[in-house]
């Protein structure tokens, strides 16, 4: 250890410790393993503390957490973390993801209660009392201290459904066990066993074993899973400490001995009985040199934000001090991009690139460029007005992207960006790494054009990057599974794909599939097995995995210059089932006119649209539609965060913040797997997910409600003033005709006449004014109740 820089190295220890003690004030030890140069034993303090164990779940495998250990380095952590995921994907499915949710949605109801504005008081009896109580409690400590705010409905939640077979307490996607949540709700305990005995056969679900286990010192107090309680209430339990006597003792030479005996020892005793501790501390060491960093920032600090931190100038510096630049990169530097920011310095780079780097870390894979008189042209192509008669396509994709891709990419996201890059459009495909509750990055691609054959090319060159990075091939459900009922399968196959409505991504992908099952041996489609594989057509095949988002449908819905009710018979098209679709759209062309006629028209030419948004009408297994993912939110939040890197960047700085990205990203990924340590304080599980969802929906609702009440309440005021006009302007027109009448001089009349006259168009003018007010109330809504409508006689 440097005696000038002396940090305590029991600080980095994994390990949760207490009840320490050291010797008395003022006393030395000696040790004979400490010794000066001249082999003397030199004054020490010692100090001993004692191992605090871990924290595990109530409803784990106890014994088999208890397995004594006696020592533990990071390959030991990396094997626990390994071991514990192979756990949780033995058991991958997707009526597992659905199930899942249902519970961690469970969960987050329980959390967040009704939480809408509060309209009137619950009255409970002296039982819901107590039992309110102990929820509260229990609440705050699941929520370290947080209490939520003041004003919301503390109601009873009850499960129901609406005149349209709905449910109110969740959305109707299919993306819930509706049973499973109306059997807990309604305290349906025989139902809801039922379930969870079903879900126990395959290894999840609240009555299986859980692996959550965290270290003694973390916050964490309860398990983020629902299980059963001795009271059979479904519950996040409090976890349950496993003890632990081993001892640490700590010699460290006293300050004026470490320049000769610059070593401190640590002495352990006995065997820990409980698992491995994860690094969730910050090391002092790196925790200094933060601080250090950040009081350096000067006048930034105050906004400083942990993206902003990243990328300050002052940050960079250092990190490059630590960690240079590859070579090929500082000379690019160096020589001032001497081919350009544009095609030909990427060009460049990518020579550089594979002559300085072994293949393993190349990450440009793919520079194309192909005439465009030699591809075909589709009718779903748009028309052309980029000048240049080049198709130019730069495929980015590391080599742990393809090894990703293959173990996780089953419900597979993409999408084009067009702010980014000046002159080229960026495609990203993502998905939800689901084990670690993580967006993951497989490949940015760099092109010019978006017609069906441009995609096409794309998906094909994709496919033989990963089939030279892992020596496999993509595999896809509708292609390799033996059954439409292959949940054994599904693990390594792609399942489902989420995109836009976009016509040249959407036949690209189709013309791919097509190509693929055509060099397939002859095997008959899963789904209509009178026909082969090698017989179906592009939409053929995106009937079998494609599916459209729904936001950007319901936008788009918005958009559309047809009445509102119009609206809610299109986006009432996106169903699991539908009791009268053709008759539905004979409405939507019959109630919406032109623009009704062209948005009907528009999506049946599509031939994948209907497909894409109701289950019924396509081939996907319902258990894959409702785990899949019905909107593409991840990937547009993949944009947004590479986004803030820069945006109208030239083609070469754009793929290097994009290479940095995803480099950043794919580390925080193998971190988290290697050592357990998440990007943040959060646990990562998806009740988190679901909880921060349904408060965002709650709050969103909250703010739509009261935008509606200052609505109801602008217009009140104005119906209000507008009364009170007409009022005073009768008023006005009676008293001058009263003042009319009882005059008699000719002159006087003839003036009073015409003032009468004007008081008379004044009183029109308010009497129009408060029917227009009034012809407006139909447009209002009701608002969240507290605030009444007032309706003028």
């Amino acid at each position: 250890m440097d005696p000038k820089d002396w940090q305590d190295p029991t600080l980095n220890i994994a390990y949760s410790r207490g009840g320490g003690g050291q010797s008395l004030s003022g006393t030395s030890v000696k040790c004979l393993l400490l010794i000066d140069a001249a082999g003397i034993p030199v004054e020490c303090a010692e100090r001993h503390t004692t191992c605090q164990g871990s924290k595990v779940c109530p409803n784990s495998n106890v014994d088999e957490l208890s397995v004594p250990h006696t020592r533990a380095s990071r390959e030991d952590v990396r094997e626990r973390l390994r071991k514990d995921r192979e756990d949780r994907l033995q058991y991958v499915s997707p009526t597992r993801d659905i199930f899942l949710k249902t519970s961690a949605y469970l969960a987050a109801l329980e959390k967040l209660g009704c939480s809408r504005p509060l309209f009137e008081v619950t009255t409970l009896s002296m039982t819901e009392e107590e039992e309110r109580e102990a929820k509260d409690l229990y609440l705050l400590q699941t929520q370290r201290g947080y209490r939520m705010k003041e004003g919301l409905c503390k109601g009873r939640i009850v499960f129901d459904y609406d005149d349209n077979s709905r449910p109110y307490i969740s959305i109707n996607d299919g993306s819930y066990h509706l049973e499973y949540i109306e059997a807990v709700i309604c305290g349906d305990e025989r139902e809801a066993t039922q379930i969870e005995e079903a879900v126990l056969s395959f290894g999840y679900g609240p009555l299986a074993d859980c692996s959550t286990v965290a270290n003694c010192s973390q916050q964490k107090a309860y398990c983020p899973f629902p299980h059963r309680d001795e009271g059979k209430n479904l519950t996040q339990p409090l976890m349950r400490r496993l003890d632990c006597s081993s001892k640490f003792r700590v010699f460290e030479p006293k300050e004026e001995y470490r320049k000769a005996c610059p070593f401190i020892l640590i002495v352990t005793s006995g065997t820990h009985p409980h698992p491995v501790p994860l690094p969730t501390k910050t090391p002092p060491k790196i925790r200094a040199k933060l601080m250090e960093i950040l009081g350096m920032l000067a006048e930034d600090l105050p906004d400083i934000t942990p993206r902003r931190f990243v990328r300050h100038p002052i940050v960079q510096s250092f990190l490059t001090s630590k960690f240079p630049f590859p070579a090929y990169i500082k000379h690019a530097i160096e020589g001032h991009c001497p081919f350009g920011t544009g095609w030909a310095g990427v060009v460049n780079l990518k020579a550089q690139q594979d002559a300085n780097l072994p293949p393993a870390k190349r990450y440009i894979r793919r520079i194309i460029a192909i005439p465009m008189k030699t591809l075909a042209r589709h009718d779903e192509d748009e028309q052309e007005t980029d000048k240049d008669d080049m198709i130019r396509i730069i495929i980015c994709m590391a080599v742990e992207a393809s090894q990703r891709l293959l173990s996780s990419g089953q419900y597979l996201q993409s999408d084009i960006a067009f702010r980014r890059i000046v002159g080229f459009l960026e495609f990203e495909m993502a998905c939800m790494e689901r084990d670690a509750n993580t967006s993951l990055i497989f490949c940015r691609v760099y092109i010019n054009r978006q017609s069906a054959a441009a995609h096409q090319r794309v998906f094909e060159e994709i496919e033989a990057i990963v089939k030279e990075d892992t020596g496999k091939c993509l595999k896809w459900r509708h292609l390799h599974a033996s059954s439409t009922d292959g949940s054994d399968e599904y693990r390594d196959l792609i399942l489902s794909w989420t995109a836009d409505q976009h016509r040249g991504q959407a036949k690209g992908l189709g013309l791919h599939l097509q190509k693929l099952a055509s060099n397939m041996a002859i095997k008959a489609d899963l789904h209509e097995p009178e026909r082969n594989i090698q017989d179906l057509d592009p939409y053929d095949h995106l009937r079998r995995i494609f599916r459209i988002c729904t936001v950007h449908d319901f936008r788009n819905i918005n958009k559309c210059a047809v009445p509102e009710d119009v609206r809610w018979l299109m986006r009432g098209l996106v169903c699991i089932e539908h009791d009268d679709w053709d008759g539905t759209l004979l409405k939507i062309r019959e109630k919406g006119g032109k623009p009704g006629n062209d948005w009907v028209n528009d999506k049946e030419s599509s031939k994948f649209f209907f497909p894409g948004i109701c289950w019924e009408r396509s081939f996907i297994p319902i258990d894959i539609w409702n785990a899949g993912d019905a909107n593409s939110n991840l990937i547009e939040s993949v944009h947004r965060d590479v986004n803030r890197e820069g945006v109208h960047c030239t083609l070469l700085g754009g793929l290097k913040k994009g290479q940095s990205f995803d480099v950043l990203k794919m580390k925080t990924l193998t971190t988290y797997e290697s050592y357990g340590i998440t990007p943040s304080y959060k646990t990562g599980h998806i009740s988190e997910n679901v909880f921060h969802n349904l408060k965002r929906k709650s709050n969103a609702q909250h703010r739509v409600l009261a935008g509606e009440d200052q609505k109801i309440e602008r217009h009140n005021e104005k119906l209000l003033k507008s009364l009170n006009t007409v009022v005073k302007a009768k008023k006005a027109v009676s008293a001058k005709r009263q003042e009319l009448l009882e005059e008699s001089r000719p002159e006087k009349r003839q003036k009073l006449s015409i003032e009468l006259e004007k008081k008379q168009k004044t009183e029109e003018r308010a009497r129009n004014a408060l029917e227009k007010q009034r012809a407006e109330q139909s447009s209002l809504k009701k608002g969240s109740g507290k605030v009444e409508l007032l309706i003028a006689e």
